[in-house]
Protein backbone atom coordinates (compact mmCIF):
# COMPACT_ATOMS: atom_id res chain seq x y z
CA UNK A 1 0.00 0.00 0.00
CA UNK A 2 1.71 3.55 -1.30
CA UNK A 3 1.12 6.74 0.43
CA UNK A 4 -1.41 7.79 -2.03
CA UNK A 5 -3.33 5.01 -1.34
CA UNK A 6 -3.21 6.07 2.71
CA UNK A 7 -4.17 9.75 1.69
CA UNK A 8 -7.93 8.45 0.34
CA UNK A 9 -8.35 6.31 3.05
CA UNK A 10 -8.13 8.99 5.10
CA UNK A 11 -10.10 11.37 2.96
CA UNK A 12 -12.51 8.91 2.58
CA UNK A 13 -12.52 8.51 6.45
CA UNK A 14 -13.24 12.01 6.70
CA UNK A 15 -16.02 11.84 4.39
CA UNK A 16 -17.73 8.78 6.04
CA UNK A 17 -19.78 8.38 9.36
CA UNK A 18 -17.63 6.29 10.57
CA UNK A 19 -15.70 6.32 12.75
CA UNK A 20 -13.03 3.69 12.56
CA UNK A 21 -11.36 2.02 8.98
CA UNK A 22 -9.18 -0.86 8.70
CA UNK A 23 -7.85 -1.75 5.27
CA UNK A 24 -5.30 -4.43 4.86
CA UNK A 25 -3.60 -5.06 1.19
CA UNK A 26 0.10 -6.67 -0.10
CA UNK A 27 0.40 -7.84 3.89
CA UNK A 28 -0.15 -4.37 5.02
CA UNK A 29 -2.82 -3.58 7.68
CA UNK A 30 -3.71 0.46 8.06
CA UNK A 31 -5.93 1.15 10.80
CA UNK A 32 -7.91 4.75 11.03
CA UNK A 33 -9.81 6.23 13.61
CA UNK A 34 -11.29 9.78 14.52
CA UNK A 35 -13.46 10.43 17.51
CA UNK A 36 -17.15 9.98 16.88
CA UNK A 37 -19.14 13.86 16.69
CA UNK A 38 -21.32 14.95 19.65
CA UNK A 39 -24.11 14.06 17.85
CA UNK A 40 -23.45 10.03 17.15
CA UNK A 41 -22.24 10.02 20.62
CA UNK A 42 -25.29 11.47 21.98
CA UNK A 43 -27.13 8.74 19.72
CA UNK A 44 -25.25 5.69 21.21
CA UNK A 45 -27.91 3.86 23.51
CA UNK A 46 -26.74 4.02 27.50
CA UNK A 47 -26.78 0.93 29.83
CA UNK A 48 -29.47 1.55 32.61
CA UNK A 49 -27.13 0.08 35.42
CA UNK A 50 -23.40 0.58 35.00
CA UNK A 51 -21.37 -2.22 34.14
CA UNK A 52 -19.30 -2.98 37.06
CA UNK A 53 -22.36 -3.91 38.99
CA UNK A 54 -24.17 -6.02 36.42
CA UNK A 55 -23.03 -10.21 36.76
CA UNK A 56 -20.83 -11.63 34.09
CA UNK A 57 -23.30 -13.63 32.77
CA UNK A 58 -25.19 -9.67 31.47
CA UNK A 59 -22.24 -9.35 29.38
CA UNK A 60 -23.06 -12.40 26.71
CA UNK A 61 -25.06 -11.25 23.90
CA UNK A 62 -28.47 -12.48 24.02
CA UNK A 63 -29.58 -15.38 21.55
CA UNK A 64 -29.69 -14.38 18.11
CA UNK A 65 -32.90 -16.25 17.45
CA UNK A 66 -34.48 -13.17 19.43
CA UNK A 67 -32.81 -10.67 16.71
CA UNK A 68 -33.01 -9.10 13.24
CA UNK A 69 -28.71 -8.86 13.03
CA UNK A 70 -26.60 -6.40 10.26
CA UNK A 71 -25.43 -9.17 7.61
CA UNK A 72 -22.88 -6.10 6.70
CA UNK A 73 -20.72 -3.86 7.83
CA UNK A 74 -22.34 0.09 6.65
CA UNK A 75 -24.57 3.08 7.48
CA UNK A 76 -28.26 1.31 8.69
CA UNK A 77 -30.95 3.39 7.08
CA UNK A 78 -34.77 2.75 8.80
CA UNK A 79 -38.40 2.27 6.47
CA UNK A 80 -40.12 3.75 8.86
CA UNK A 81 -43.09 2.39 7.76
CA UNK A 82 -41.95 -0.96 8.13
CA UNK A 83 -38.93 -0.92 10.91
CA UNK A 84 -41.14 0.46 13.44
CA UNK A 85 -41.84 -0.97 17.29
CA UNK A 86 -44.95 -2.80 17.38
CA UNK A 87 -44.96 -3.92 13.23
CA UNK A 88 -45.06 -7.23 11.85
CA UNK A 89 -42.65 -8.45 9.91
CA UNK A 90 -42.70 -11.57 8.24
CA UNK A 91 -40.24 -13.61 6.58
CA UNK A 92 -38.65 -12.12 3.41
CA UNK A 93 -39.57 -8.57 4.15
CA UNK A 94 -37.27 -5.50 4.05
CA UNK A 95 -36.86 -4.11 7.16
CA UNK A 96 -34.30 -1.30 6.29
CA UNK A 97 -31.18 -0.89 4.30
CA UNK A 98 -27.29 -0.52 5.02
CA UNK A 99 -25.00 1.72 3.09
CA UNK A 100 -22.20 0.47 2.05
CA UNK A 101 -19.49 1.79 -0.39
CA UNK A 102 -22.30 4.08 -2.13
CA UNK A 103 -24.78 1.01 -2.36
CA UNK A 104 -27.68 0.11 -1.17
CA UNK A 105 -28.08 -3.08 0.93
CA UNK A 106 -31.35 -4.51 1.96
CA UNK A 107 -31.82 -5.88 5.54
CA UNK A 108 -34.35 -8.69 5.41
CA UNK A 109 -36.18 -10.83 8.08
CA UNK A 110 -35.48 -14.55 8.13
CA UNK A 111 -38.89 -15.10 10.41
CA UNK A 112 -41.89 -13.85 10.93
CA UNK A 113 -42.31 -11.66 14.19
CA UNK A 114 -42.79 -8.40 16.01
CA UNK A 115 -40.71 -5.74 16.50
CA UNK A 116 -40.48 -5.01 20.52
CA UNK A 117 -37.54 -3.08 19.89
CA UNK A 118 -35.51 -0.80 17.38
CA UNK A 119 -31.77 -0.98 18.57
CA UNK A 120 -30.11 1.65 16.02
CA UNK A 121 -31.22 4.65 14.79
CA UNK A 122 -31.27 6.05 11.38
CA UNK A 123 -28.27 6.82 10.09
CA UNK A 124 -26.04 5.13 12.33
CA UNK A 125 -22.24 2.73 11.38
CA UNK A 126 -23.52 -0.90 12.15
CA UNK A 127 -21.10 -3.87 12.38
CA UNK A 128 -21.23 -7.46 10.80
CA UNK A 129 -23.82 -9.56 13.57
CA UNK A 130 -24.67 -6.42 15.38
CA UNK A 131 -28.21 -6.66 16.71
CA UNK A 132 -30.80 -4.42 14.85
CA UNK A 133 -34.34 -5.32 16.07
CA UNK A 134 -35.64 -7.56 18.72
CA UNK A 135 -38.47 -9.35 17.53
CA UNK A 136 -41.22 -11.34 19.53
CA UNK A 137 -42.87 -14.16 18.07
CA UNK A 138 -46.40 -13.20 16.12
CA UNK A 139 -47.57 -16.06 19.08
Amino acid sequence: MNLEEIENLVSMLKEARISELTVSADGTTVRLKKPLSPAAVKKQPVSETPKATEPETANRPEPAADFLTAPMVGIFHSIDSVGARGNSVRAGQVVGVIESMKLMNDVIADRDGIIAEVLVEDGMPVEYGQNLFRLTSNE
